[in-house]
């Protein structure tokens, strides 16, 4: 039998076995470039845990070693997306028997619905405590997890409960991360404690595209497209290949078609697009809705990407007459047998591959040919056309204003996430278009509220050099609320946007039940000095003033890196409406909540 060696078993500062499963899970998952997992140790996760150095200061993230950041599961659940979001690389979530797992699951939910790939490492209980009424017992006598995890991910559940089996259970867990998936490792102790010999070798996905597909779309779109619309829909996928930007621009440019977006698809599209028309769907903008609202079936649509989640499309179909669909997901989220169709009113194509690698090789080739579209002219430089009320409580920021100002002070390599608050509906409907300065995203498939919290940690422990911002409501604020202490020493920057209430659902109410007494809304939070709170647990923190006139000495302490986190108390009248909630309807007719 050999013995996996490694920098990692040369740095050990105390003398662990090297030859368990435990190790050779650790030491296979590194080979595979994952070194960062967050969670709290314990239970039936000690002897993984003890391969894993603590990560205690942001100058280790770099240095090769797996270490692992202590952390609750609920905020650790979602530090591999953000992970994922700001480098592309794959990180790890760590959670022991009982409750840990149901937290970290948020996550992994999460995971799956925006086609990350994650690894999630899951302790059960051992196999000799099984009928024995194990504390935390997951087995089928307790929570039964494994038929959750499985009815979740599918194949994407890998139980690690033969040892002899484990090497080509690492080969699938590798081959569904290569497919954009959460991958979850259960694991029963006793088993993964036995000796073991694996030897799974990294395996890259190349970026490349089906040549057949491509020359299908080339052949066939030019007349399709012939005195029709086209349309641009750009997806969160297309924001994975890079030069992206440039590609949209280029497509959008070539056929003279309106370009709309989802909110994470906006990280694929230049800012000035000049056939850029805006966000679509939750907090979408005037024009983009105007645009999208249009489309019929004597339009072409191609979809970069597709996003098909309530807040992007509104559990509508697509009324093209003909889309097209680039992606390179063999089964992104909402997919049936890998494909749309079902969610496109007529015609339904596919071209597969990088999104970035098809587009540089169909621009040029339709540009040589010529695509004789019915030409839409360049989107208005205002994509809004309702008036928002500006008057606002005293005390609280115009949040319009906010926004509109925090436009000019974003600086290069910043990265931002908004919380499921009023911030994910109303940025984008107030910034419009993209900025070339900062990326923003939101887990909005999922909403669950905290979780961006989760994902600013990922992302600053992927790329320490870059400005991680976070936006959350006072409400979200009750979820992650715990974890600031471990989070103190990553120069995160949190804004609170804090309005005393859950906003979205109060002002939601009064459309889907506005007969029923808002007492009964149940949306009222009680006060938090969250400045305070801030400080007691290791972070600096700003109150904002409600003129705004300290926001620009309050950007510029964000953009010092200190290591130490900074919050900010954004203070918010919850009755000032901006960005609009289409699915309000769904809840107000179908009612299937």
């Amino acid at each position: 039998m050999t013995t996996l060696s490694s920098p990692m078993t040369e740095r050990l500062t105390t003398v662990v076995e090297r030859t368990s499963g435990n190790f050779s899970l650790v030491e296979t998952l590194r080979r595979w470039g994952i070194t960062f997992y967050a969670g709290v140790n314990g239970g039936g996760l000690v002897h993984v845990a003890k391969h894993l150095e603590p990560l205690t200061d942001l100058t280790q993230v770099t240095d090769g070693i797996p270490r692992m950041l202590t952390m609750g599961e609920y905020v650790a659940g979602f530090a591999p997306l953000g992970y994922y979001l700001a480098s592309g690389r794959i990180s790890g979530c760590l959670t022991t028997t009982g409750a840990a797992t149901k937290l970290g699951a948020c996550g992994l939910t999460d995971a799956k619905l925006h086609n990350i790939p994650a690894v999630y490492v899951i302790a059960l209980n051992s196999t000799l405590s099984a009928g024995l009424a194990p504390l935390q017992d997951v087995s089928p006598y307790g929570m039964n997890i494994l038929p959750q995890l499985q009815a979740e991910l599918g194949d994407g559940c890998i139980v690690i409960d033969n040892i002899h089996r484990l090497e080509a259970q690492l080969r699938w867990a590798q081959q569904v991360l290569l497919e954009s998936r959460p991958v979850a490792i259960a694991f029963h102790p006793d088993i993964l404690s036995k000796s073991a010999d694996v030897e799974v070798p990294r395996v890259d996905r190349p970026r490349a595209f089906r040549r057949a597909d491509v020359e299908e779309f080339v052949a066939l779109f030019p007349g399709q497209a012939e005195g029709r619309r086209v349309v641009l829909y750009v997806g969160s996928e297309a924001a994975r290949s890079p030069g992206i930007e440039r590609l949209t621009r280029q497509l959008a440019e070539l056929l003279h078609a309106p370009t709309v977006w989802s909110v994470n698809g906006a990280n694929a599209v230049s800012r000035d697009n000049p056939y850029g028309y805006g966000f679509i769907s939750f907090g979408g903008n005037d024009k983009a809705m105007e645009l999208w609202r249009s489309i019929t079936r004597d339009d072409v649509v191609i979809a970069l990407g597709f996003d098909a989640g309530e807040y992007s499309l509104n559990l509508a179909k697509i009324p093209a007459g003909t889309l097209w669909h680039f992606t390179d997901l063999p089964a992104g989220y909402g997919h049936r047998n890998g494909e749309f169709r079902h969610r496109v009113a007529d015609e339904y194509r596919v071209v597969r591959g990088d999104i970035g690698c098809v587009l540089e090789e169909i621009i040029p080739r339709l540009l040589s040919r010529g695509v004789a579209t019915n030409p839409l002219p360049p989107a208005p430089s205002d994509l809004n056309t309702r008036a928002i009320p500006r008057d606002v409580r005293e005390r609280c920021v115009d949040f319009m204003a906010f926004y509109e100002a925090l436009d000019h002070y974003w600086r290069p390599h910043s990265i931002g996430f908004d919380d499921v608050c009023v911030a994910y509906k109303d940025r984008q409907y107030v910034m419009q278009r993209p900025h070339p300065h900062i990326r923003f995203y939101t887990a909005h498939d999922g909403s669950a509220m905290g979780g961006a919290f989760g994902l600013g940690v990922g992302a600053k422990i992927a790329n320490p050099a870059v400005h991680t911002f976070v936006f959350a409501g006072d409400g979200c604020w009750r979820l992650f609320g715990g974890a600031l202490a471990d989070a103190a020493f990553l120069d995160l920057r949190l804004f609170i946007i804090n309005n005393g209430t859950y906003a979205i659902v109060d002002k939601g109410l009064e459309v889907v039940i506005p007969e029923v007494e808002k007492r009964r809304y149940h949306s009222k939070l009680p006060g938090i000095d969250f400045v305070a709170a801030a400080k007691a647990h290791g972070w600096d923190g700003f109150h904002l003033k409600p003129d705004l006139s300290n926001l620009g000495e309050i950007v510029d302490a964000c953009y010092e890196q200190r290591g130490r986190s900074i919050l900010v108390d954004v203070p918010v009248d919850g009755d000032q409406v901006i960005g609009l909630n289409p699915r309000l309807l769904n809840l107000t007719i179908k009612t299937y909540l």
